[in-house]
Parts: structure tokens; sequence; C-alpha cells
């Protein structure tokens, strides 16, 4: 098997709707809560409401997903070649990539741009591509107990605390600052997103890598236990705060309560994203979500264009700490439908979407060659049924 580029036949449907399902919630997220939100006082019944379902449906659900992505698609890779080396050497060079493009998106438009943290995550994880799934479990492990402790540690270890900033001004400069800040403050949230990275290389290695397959029943098991897990983990996180910071703890540490937050935190988000992930899948056997397939196809020219058209917007309408959750979301419904059009028309001319095709000539060091004839039919089948290929399907029939 070869490690060159993925083909737009050998693309997996399902991943690629999944992908737009995440990169349109992390849409809605950017919108309503990275703005800068108006005073609640002045929030109208209809707000209230839009920013406690979102807050509950989308908020880190979506990011979540989009991790979990990251390192399936590290197992997809790895999975393609008979010269694992090699392919590893080009998957860093991928996330080489991906890096730059992050920085840049992070120091021009995003400071809270995840392409950078994620790819030098992942750059991590990627020396446990032979690892075994208890191994990988493990680390889970110990990243969790590290996301506990890290608190304690550093009071222990007398370390300053770091402030949010007050500068106001020029926007890149303002920017810069945050973004200063928001590295400075690794050690207390990156440990969730690497977290997740590991629990998608698990993921990936049993259904991908081991084949192992889930019929229907099973997966509306998972479907509904996890959505109950998350909505009961948000629930005590949400309204039940005062209660869980009141628990005793082991001497002057808040080592019970840290272990308490982190875990419901853990559950609420892979809870709903297990929830989404495997209701796609079955409804995808039935619909073919061609939108949101378009969307995932394109995910990471969608991602930066949402902050290259929100921006300008903001700082021309002056809606930065102006925004309410009613104008967020005529925000995410505009820009959402300017990118369905978008990643459509470009996509009946091009391969790729135009960041795509970039990110693909820097890892492979050319330009991606035409499609033959016959992968361009198998390529229209595939999207006029609008299927899975078969190279991946974790669901087995219950006949």
């Amino acid at each position: 098997m070869s490690s060159a580029p993925v083909q737009p036949h050998q693309r997996i449907q399902y991943l690629d709707v999944i992908r737009g399902v995440a990169i349109t919630g992390v849409l809605l997220a950017y919108a309503f809560w990275n703005l800068g939100t108006a005073p609640e006082s002045g929030w109208t019944r209809f707000d209230k409401g839009l920013d406690e379902v979102f807050g509950f449906l989308v908020d880190s659900k979506c990011f979540t997903l989009l991790a979990n992505l990251f390192t399936v698609g590290f197992v997809l890779h790895m999975n393609k070649t008979d010269d694992p080396a090699r392919s590893l050497y080009t998957y860093r060079r991928r996330l080489a990539g991906l890096m730059i493009i992050g920085l840049i998106h992070a120091l021009l438009l995003r400071n809270g741009d995840i392409l950078l943290p994620y790819a030098l995550l992942t750059f991590f994880v990627s020396f446990f591509y032979k690892a075994s799934n208890k191994k990988i479990i493990i680390a889970m492990v110990i990243t969790f107990l590290v996301e506990v402790l890290i608190w304690d540690l550093w009071t222990w270890l007398r370390l300053p605390l770091f402030h949010r900033p007050t500068f106001q001004g020029n926007y890149l400069v303002e920017n810069f600052e945050w973004l200063k800040y928001w590295y400075s403050t690794i050690p207390f949230y990156w440990e969730t997103t690497l977290f997740f990275l590991f629990s998608g290389l698990l993921l990936g290695k049993i259904f991908i890598q081991d084949k192992i397959k889930l019929n229907n029943r099973q997966l509306i098991i998972i479907a509904v236990s996890s959505f109950i897990v998350g909505a009961v983990s948000y629930y005590f996180v949400s309204f039940k705060a005062a209660r869980i910071g009141s628990l005793p703890d082991i001497g002057k540490t808040f080592i019970v309560r840290q272990t308490v937050y982190t875990l419901l935190g853990l559950l609420h988000r892979a809870g709903l994203a297990a929830s989404y992930a495997s209701l796609f899948y079955m409804l995808s056997q039935r619909f073919s979500f061609r939108v949101f397939a378009t969307l995932g196809r394109t995910s990471l020219t969608n991602y930066i264009m949402q902050a290259a058209i929100i921006v300008p917007l903001c700082l021309v309408l002056d809606l930065f700490d102006h925004v309410t959750p009613t104008i967020a979301l005529t925000m995410t419904v505009s820009i959402w439908i300017f990118q369905v059009l978008f990643s459509s028309w470009w996509l009946k001319q091009h391969r790729f979407g135009p960041l795509e095709g970039l990110l693909r000539r820097f890892t492979y060091g050319k330009a991606v060659t035409a499609t033959s004839n016959e992968e361009q039919t198998k390529t229209n089948i595939v999207l006029e049924n609008g299927g899975l290929t078969t190279s991946f399907l974790p669901v087995k029939s219950n006949e």
C-alpha cells in the first residue's frame, strides 16, 4: 500500500460528515462565546434560552470531536501503507504544515486557534502509534491525573499565577497579548485536549486497525447511554457546583474536588460527543448528509475562513464585547450558508479545498496529481450515493 495522498474516491464519507458537523459547532461556539458577549442584563428571554441550550449541546463538544478525528485520521494514515517509517515522516510533515497555518491564524486572526496546539500534541501522540491499547489507556489515566494535580503542584512550588490581559487598543497587539496569555497557561488546559487525542488514537486502533464492528442496536445503546451520562454530568457541574466545592478534601489541597470537577467535565464532553458520533453514523446509512460532507472535505479552509470573516466584521461594526446570543446565531447561520455555497462551488472545480490543497503540497513536496477516469468514476459513485467507502465500516448488519 502507498503513503500517497488520499484520493477523493478513497475518502470516508462518514468521517467527512462528522467533521462537517464539528466545524459547524466550532463556528457556533466561536460566535457565541469567543467574541465577547454583551452584558446579560440586556439579554432577552430568547437570548438566555439560546445560551443555555447551545451551552449544553455544543460548547466544547465539537472541539472534542475534532480532537478525536485528528488521531483517528492518524491511524487511518498509518494503516494504509506497508512502510510505517516513511508514512510517519509524511504525517509529521503534515502536522508541521498545520502548525505553520495555525501560528499565522493565531497571530493575525484568532488567538484561540486550535490548529497549533492540536498539531503539537498530536506530534507527541504519534510516538504511541505502536503502543498497545492498554498503554494508551494508561497514558489517558496519567494525563487525567496531571490535570487533577497541576493546580496543587503549581501552588506547592509557589509558581506565579497568570493574569488575564487588560490591554485594549490595536486589534493585532491585543490579540498577541491574549495569545501570550493562552500559551502561558498551557499547563492548566492542554491536558484535556491531549486526553481526547489519546482517546481518538484508541478508537482508531479499535475500529480501524483491529476492525471491531458494532451493530445498530449497540450503537443505539451507546448513543442513548452516552447522552444520559453527558447530561447528568452537565447537571452536576452546572447546578451542583457549590455542593461539589464543599466536599471534604485532603488537607489544604483541591485534589478531591478537582478530581470530581475534571471527571464530570470529561464525562460531559465525551458523553455528548460519543452520542453525536453514534447517531450520525446510524443516520448516515440512510441519508447522505452531503452538506455536512462538503463542509468536512474543506474543514481546514472553513475553519480559517470563519475568523477571516468574523474578525473584520466585528472590527467594522464594533461588535467585540457586544455580541448577544441572537446576534451570534444570526452570524453563525449567515456564515454557515456562505461556507456551504462556497465549498460546494469550489469542489465542483477542484478536488480539494484551497488550504487542503496547499497543505497536501507542503506535506508531499509536490502538487497532487489529477485522478484517472476510473478514480473519478469511483468518486462520483461515492458522492452520488452518499455512502461510506469500504475502507472503514465499523457497523455490521443486525441480520
